[in-house]
């Protein structure tokens, strides 16, 4: 079996696992019975915030692509970000480094220049998303009784204090590492006693492709884009929550947001199961949801949250008249990169 045939495979394995863990206790006429009851106006909300959400990446996108090509085209750049997020539910994840070869191409953009700032784009979503998290530890959360019943307030708090302060530390030393690595890797050099260093060559080949935020203003709206794309984000998910009648607020919508992340990045096909699981824990967990209505709520939230993007880009590759097979040298080329 080829590198491939084995992700697949182990792929679809995992999302069989998590499916298993997520299904073996619930009664599935109660789950149908509750996914019926859903308020669709909540839904159609959600839907909104998709569309925001996607058109927030797609000017940060732009952003981030200002020192290599300034005014990119709005459509190229959003379509080609939504037939990216279509290609990774189908493709395990290779429309993440697709959809920038497809953009060089169209803008006559550097490849893999391209490729960097969608690189930098992943840790700027990271790094927002445990900023957010760490804010929602220190100033929103609020057990009843004062405590989660395994570690007191006063630890919990330190603990986003620690999280938060230190995801703002990444940022500008960040900054100071791009502005300054021409200077960083002479020392190193002269230390290393050879221009050739593994290392200095490894920081060169990582930092080189982040020429985006030596800029100060690109890098904090590109930052500040980062941001409203969670917030947003969170937005859609507790317009969800809302369409079940839960008693979960925006901000609590914040913890949800963090453990729906890690289910979608989990290495299934679209978060297939790990979403599931993960959402479901958290609903009974945090909440006391009970566990049929969490199921139907997160199996909902999860059509909502890829749904959109799917349709989308099914749409634009129709109108680029594109297929699944006429993408394959891209695919090709994305997955050696």
């Amino acid at each position: 079996m080829n590198k491939r045939g084995l992700r697949i495979a182990l792929s679809f394995l995992a999302a069989a696992v998590f499916l298993y863990l997520f299904f073996r206790k619930l009664e599935l006429g109660r789950v149908l019975e509750h996914m019926r009851s859903a308020r669709l106006e909540w839904l159609a909300l959600a839907v909104v915030f998709q569309l925001v959400h996607l058109t927030l990446r797609t000017l940060r996108w732009r952003v981030l692509l200002t020192p290599m090509k300034r005014g990119v085209g709005f459509y190229n750049l959003f379509a080609t970000t939504a037939i990216g997020y279509l290609l990774s539910f189908v493709f395990f994840r290779v429309g993440e480094v697709l959809r920038p070869m497809m953009l060089g191409q169209r803008e006559k953009i550097s490849k893999s220049g391209a490729l960097a700032t969608c690189v930098l784009e992943r840790l700027m979503d990271s790094l927002s998303v445990a900023l957010l998290f760490g804010v929602y530890l220190i100033f929103l959360f609020d057990p009843p009784g004062g405590g989660t019943g395994a570690l007191p307030m006063r630890q919990v708090r330190q603990g986003g204090l620690i999280l938060g302060l230190g995801t703002l530390a990444i940022f500008p030393l960040l900054y100071l590492l791009v502005h300054y690595r021409q200077r960083i890797f002479e020392r190193l050099d002269r230390r290393s006693g050879s221009a050739n260093a593994l290392l200095p060559k490894l920081l060169h080949s990582f930092l080189g492709g982040f020429d985006a935020v030596k800029d100060g203003r690109v890098f904090a709206l590109a930052w500040l884009q980062s941001i409203a794309i969670w917030l947003v984000i969170t937005g859609s998910i507790w317009a969800s929550l809302q369409a079940f009648d839960l008693s979960v607020g925006y901000g609590d919508s914040l913890v949800m947001m963090g453990l729906l992340t890690i289910g979608i990045a989990a290495p299934t096909p679209g978060g297939m199961g790990s979403y599931e699981y993960l959402g479901q824990l958290g609903l009974v967990s945090l909440f006391g949801v009970e566990s049929n209505r969490a199921a139907a709520t997160i199996l909902v939230t999860h059509a909502f949250a890829i749904g959109p993007v799917i349709i989308i880009g099914i749409i634009l590759l129709w109108k680029e008249g594109l297929s699944f097979r006429s993408l394959s040298a891209f695919t090709r080329e994305a997955e050696g990169a």
